[in-house]
């Protein structure tokens, strides 16, 4: 009986070493495409993400009000940087 409980014990570190390890994993990866050079998160290639919904989009923050908005209603300037707005764009080129 002694045995079996060791046993158990032995199985229940083993299973939660493989998650630690899964899970650190998955956070490298998240923390090395975070941020490019572009400054838009790059996609994962292939997998899910767990914390996204279908649908669900990338948002990014405006370079003049620091407002976060959908990476789809973006204003680029010529410089890369993102804005919500023409207006935001054109004040930061002045």
């Amino acid at each position: 009986m002694k045995y079996l409980i060791w046993l158990v014990v032995l199985l229940a570190v083993v299973v939660w070493f493989q998650r630690a390890k899964k899970s650190m994993l998955a956070g490298n990866d998240a923390a090395a495409d975070a941020r490019p050079e572009s400054g838009i998160p790059r996609p994962k290639a292939g997998g899910t993400r767990r914390s996204a919904e279908p649908g669900a989009e990338t948002m990014v923050q405006c370079a003049h009000c620091g407002i976060h908005f959908p990476v789809s209603e973006a204003v680029v300037h010529a410089s890369g940087a993102l804005y919500c707005s023409e207006e935001h764009r054109r004040l930061a080129s002045f």
